[in-house]
């Protein structure tokens, strides 16, 4: 069995024809078979997104799916099935939810002072370079230069990326793994 068949199967009791004629009705008009078809998607499209995103955000990706078919009606044939079509817009508006879900997640900054609490009665103060060459000792070169500027010398992440000729994305994601692994060396 397809996937489209099987999505088709588990989400609605509905046929493909029948919600295919109110489509077409109510392209031609009929407001009360286009309520009826967005009603009857609604439900469908409920059950489709919530196997694929966050339950808090299925509503509004619901929503986002109604919307670009009501914007896309005008490309739907009228000759093949239906299901397809609305399944294919779903698809792109959950990958469009997920796209700007996770481009929206920022790495945590650990401060160099959050990482000395997690080690055995040492501190920073009154240390020398040496321990921090000595914690920073497994770490790469590019890692232990990014860990130096950005969380002993202070420079931003923009900065940072300057320098190195790194993107800013590239420096969070060494600085993030770096602190990971000296935590991980510490632990």
């Amino acid at each position: 069995m397809s996937l489209r068949n099987k999505e088709f199967k588990m989400s609605t009791t509905i046929k493909s024809s029948e919600l295919q004629a109110l489509f077409k009705e109510a392209l031609e008009g009929n407001q009360k078979k286009y309520s009826d078809f967005l009603l009857i998607n609604t439900k469908i499209l409920r059950g489709f997104v919530k196997k694929r995103i966050a339950l808090n955000d299925v509503e509004d990706v619901v929503q986002e799916i109604l919307i670009s078919i009501h914007k896309a009606r005008h490309t739907y044939d009228g000759i093949g099935p239906i299901m397809p079509w609305i399944f294919a817009i779903a698809r792109f508006r959950i990958a469009d939810y997920l796209r700007k879900t996770y481009s929206n997640i920022r790495f945590e900054n650990c401060d160099f002072e959050e990482l000395c609490e997690i080690l055995p009665d040492v501190t920073i103060e009154g240390r020398g370079d040496e321990y921090i060459d000595d914690i920073l000792k497994n770490a790469p070169s590019r890692e232990k230069t990014i860990i130096t500027m950005m969380h002993i010398e202070e420079y931003s992440v923009k900065e940072v990326a300057a320098y190195l000729k790194m993107t800013e994305s590239a420096v969070k994601v060494a600085a993030h793994r770096a602190i990971k692994k000296i935590k991980k060396d510490f632990t």
